[in-house]
């Protein structure tokens, strides 16, 4: 980490000193190579011990400030700035950053620290939109801040767990997300904007490997130039099938897990791309390429007004009792059978599997860990039947491509029973 440490207070600097075993009070004039002791006895610099000398050279460390902006009362920089800027943050918008400083842990221990932050931008919030050094941030731009001890104390203090008190503090902050675009790391090196995702409410599929895809596309040149799109072919790239290397690695990487109509933004380094050779006059060997994509067809559907509409999550009544004795609420405790139907037919659930009905749990507390059932829960009667379509980004936990039809009923509500005659044995499960 380069980032420079903080300057401590001369109260923490006194505290070392003391810890060292120095007992004498000190007068510290900034007077060139010169150190007075309150004894009126006057030593050279030089002639500090090796740990003296580390307690200085640790904990104060100047950097040039000259190339830094000013904005109110901090000073600023950008670190790294993405060629084609997603954003930048404006009033009312909704940030999260990742902010590394240089704090104390519990136990006391002095290290780097990091907190991501969520805050909307404006006038009475944590980031304003003048006077922070945050405003105008690009998704994926990093900032280096030199924040004075009184701003950190008013503003950053109660924000930031653990960090230092300090005369002066460096904040390095990367935006991760503006409203719903995103910014993704991968550890080949490849950088990823998600520029328009799809709601999880209205995505009924995720790409895995063996799907057929198509994409549309504009590439670009580290110097801007388009080398490629499907606007000048007049036809997006494809069909072709997900993971077979019919396409390059860094589209393979970012196509994982994506919903048919999301748009995203990536900068893919040469070793996922055309490497040390290039394409033709075109793509230059070793060249870094930018490409924007949108995924137009998934399999056998392909991206239209009508599927951006379809909303997939929802559910059904398949019975309900005349009578509604007990219905759910946010602070009942409750349990469910239910049995789910995976797009390859096949099954799972505490019905299917012989198992006791799941539960207890509460809807305000963690749920059933599966949302879109918590979705469909509120009102739901005792005995009450109801088909639930849980979306795969409104799913299990571990992880799921498809869309799964859950047929569930509600068998027991702080203490009343359905049926107790229904509970088959066998082994409580403690999540879906």
């Amino acid at each position: 980490n380069n980032r420079p440490r903080t300057h401590h207070t001369l109260q923490s600097l006194a505290d070392i000193m003391y810890g060292y075993g120095f007992k004498v009070l000190c007068l510290i004039f900034m007077a060139r190579g010169l150190i007075f002791i309150s004894t009126g006895e006057k030593i050279k610099e030089d002639e500090l011990t090796e740990d003296e000398e580390g307690i200085v050279e640790e904990d104060i460390v100047e950097e040039d400030l000259s190339d830094y902006l000013e904005e109110g009362e901090i000073l600023y920089k950008s670190l790294w700035k993405p060629k084609d800027c997603a954003g930048p943050s404006k009033d009312g918008d909704e940030v999260t950053m990742i902010m590394e400083y240089h704090g104390k842990k519990a136990d006391g221990t002095e290290t780097e620290m990091e907190h991501a932050l969520t805050t909307k931008i404006g006038r009475g919030q944590t980031i304003r939109s003048k006077g922070d050094g945050l405003f105008g941030m690009c998704l994926g731009e990093r900032r280096r801040l030199v924040v004075p001890q009184h701003v950190l104390r008013n503003q950053y203090k109660k924000v930031l767990p653990g960090i230092l008190d300090s005369v002066k503090t460096y904040l390095d902050v990367e935006v991760t997300k503006i409203n719903e675009m995103s910014w993704h790391k991968f550890e080949s090196g490849l950088v990823m904007a998600m520029l328009e995702p799809v709601e999880s409410e209205f995505c009924s599929r995720t790409v895995v490997v063996g799907d057929t895809l198509s994409v549309d596309y504009e590439g670009t040149l580290e110097n801007g130039k388009v080398f490629d799109s499907s606007a000048n072919r007049g036809t997006p790239f494809g069909p072709f099938v997900h993971g077979k290397r019919q396409i390059i690695d860094g589209y393979t990487e970012t196509l994982e897990g994506r919903c048919l109509g999301e748009r995203w933004r990536m900068t893919v380094p040469p070793h996922i791309a055309y490497g040390d050779d290039g394409v033709g006059d075109d793509i230059p060997g070793g060249a870094t390429l930018t490409f924007d994509v949108r995924l137009v067809q998934l399999n056998s559907i392909f991206w239209s007004d009508e599927v951006r509409d379809t909303k997939v999550l929802g559910w059904e009544e398949i019975y309900k009792p005349e009578v509604c004795e007990e219905m759910v609420g946010f602070d009942d405790e409750i349990y469910i059978h239910y049995d789910a139907t995976r797009e390859d037919k096949s099954k799972f659930g505490s019905m299917h599997d012989n198992y006791a009905p799941y539960g207890p749990f509460k809807l305000q507390g963690e749920g059933t860990f599966v949302p879109a059932l918590d979705h469909a829960l509120p009102g739901m009667c005792l005995g009450e039947r109801r088909m639930v379509v849980v979306p795969p980004r409104l799913g299990w936990a571990g992880g799921h491509h498809d869309s799964i039809m859950v047929e569930m009923v509600l068998v027991k509500i702080n203490g009343h029973d359905m049926i107790e005659q229904m509970f088959p044995e066998g082994p409580p499960k403690i999540e879906l």
